[in-house]
């Protein structure tokens, strides 16, 4: 089984390899954690709308605009 501390680091090597692509050059270790943080942040936003929208179209509540 995968513990939490190996997923996190699991991740960051994912966001490493990925800058590196995209940049050209081997991140340093400021922005590979800025990055990962950043994901995990928008991660739980977009998680949080989705409940939230779920549990709106569970209650049949229609959002007002």
């Amino acid at each position: 089984m995968i513990t939490a501390e190996q997923r996190q680091k699991i991740l960051k090597a994912k966001v490493a390899l990925a800058m590196r692509d995209e940049f050209g050059k081997v991140p340093n270790e400021a922005d590979i954690e800025y990055t990962f943080r950043l994901a995990r942040v928008l991660y739980k936003a977009m998680l949080g709308t989705h409940y939230i929208k779920r549990q709106r179209q569970k209650s049949s509540q229609l959002p007002l605009f």
